[in-house]
């Protein structure tokens, strides 16, 4: 898709994907990831997820590139672009409304793998890319965002936004202290707290909400997943199919359940098929300010969060990677003998699973004592985190 005939208010997001600056590590992660995630999905998502991965330009084995998905993407009346981090829901769906889909540009890191609150790319491209090439789906998308783009947005909205951003953040951020954390807590607390009727643009978000990002399609006691909020989370994609996740049917009701972008959801909605999405669209649609003669289209507030555009987010753990990564290439440019490379990192770093599992990977058919430590250490690792410790189960299941 052409994107030169952007409006220049939509074209200050875009930013250069920057290929270069993925590491091998970032690769290493976003292949771990649909190695595993790709199986179950063949298996559990909406049968447009598997020719949706390939037609809207999503590679396996590395990060994408968003110039190619663009190009790849045009070709179903679709187009991608780069944007950095969290960007005003506003931008989003105006974006959404004209069939461009913005997609972050960093990737989260192997110690957040199965899930995280701030947007990345993996997230944004193989969650949201592939059902798209379903034409009810993708002309529903397109509908909401003409129709939120019309919604009022409140100055709380406003607060509430980057409010949740700044927590976002801070919860992907290894340096971020306790305290920082608990002050953001309060600070989304009071600003949700300060707004006492939610607005149209609340109450989109949370169709938004409850059908893109978590949505669920089919019978009610075996969905399949669309949502791309499912689609990219390791962790919750499993979660949310058990007993213990309430499926309610998909109503516009809906808009009452509020949510919480930093925790799994306790409740996901159901809908028959994708027409039932767009009729609970145009129904609210019926209620909207903008349907009154009277209405006055005043948010000159949002104008000025126009140029708010949020800092590079790197989603990393505040560790020094140089060596880490030095590591990563000697062993993949076999510069390294496979069991001295234990040895170094048993003595050096003993949190850095994945580069032990392409190792194990590597050398799984072996006997070797060293071997079998290696698969210890990994069906053990973590198990505090449980959601870590059954996909690097998942991983070595497939090896």
């Amino acid at each position: 898709m052409n994107l030169n005939n952007l409006p220049k208010h939509l074209k200050q997001y875009i930013v250069d994907q920057e290929y270069h600056r993925y590491t091998i590590i970032d690769h290493r992660v976003w292949k771990f990831i649909m190695d595993i995630s790709v199986p179950f999905f063949k298996k559990y998502a909406h049968s447009s997820y598997y020719d949706g991965l390939n037609e809207t330009g999503i590679t396996f084995d590395k990060i994408p590139s968003i110039n190619k998905m663009n190009e790849k993407m045009s070709k179903i009346g679709w187009g991608a672009v780069p944007v950095r981090g969290f960007i005003p829901p506003w931008a989003f769906m105006e974006f959404q409304s004209l069939g461009i889909l913005p997609i972050a540009c960093d990737m989260r890191s192997r110690h957040h793998l199965t899930y995280t609150p701030a947007p990345d790319i993996m997230h944004e491209s193989s969650g949201h890319s592939p059902i798209i090439i379903n034409n009810e789906y993708s002309q529903y998308l397109k509908q909401y965002g003409k129709i939120a783009s019309k919604a009022v947005f409140t100055k709380e909205d406003e607060n509430i936004y980057f409010a949740i951003r700044k927590l976002s953040d801070l919860k992907e951020d290894k340096n971020a202290s306790e305290k920082d954390i608990l002050m953001a807590e309060q600070e989304l607390l009071e600003a949700k707290q300060s707004q006492t009727t939610p607005s149209e643009a609340t109450l989109l978000s949370r169709l938004h909400w409850w059908t893109v990002e978590y949505g669920l399609i089919g019978k009610l006691n075996n969905p399949k997943i669309y949502g791309a909020g499912l689609l990219s989370s390791v962790g919750e994609s499993q979660n949310c199919l058990s007993n213990k996740v309430k499926k309610i049917p998909l109503t516009i009701d809906c808009i009452n359940y509020s949510y919480d972008i930093t925790e799994q959801q306790p409740q996901l909605f159901v809908t028959n098929d994708f027409s039932s999405l767009n009729d609970i669209l145009l129904e609210f649609e019926k209620t909207m300010s903008y349907k009154n003669e009277d209405f006055i289209d005043d948010r000159n507030h949002i104008k000025e969060s126009k140029n708010k555009i949020t800092k590079l987010n790197t989603l990393n753990d505040g560790l020094d990677e140089t060596k880490i990564i030095e590591l990563y290439e000697m062993f993949f440019n076999k510069e390294i003998n496979e069991e001295q490379l234990k040895e170094i990192l048993d003595l050096n770093f003993p949190n850095e699973w994945l580069l032990r599992f392409e190792l194990y990977r590597n050398n799984h058919h072996l006997k070797n004592s060293w071997v079998e430590d290696l698969r210890t250490y990994l069906k053990n690792y973590n198990k505090d985190n449980t959601d870590l410790n059954k996909a690097i189960n998942r991983g070595l299941e497939l090896i």
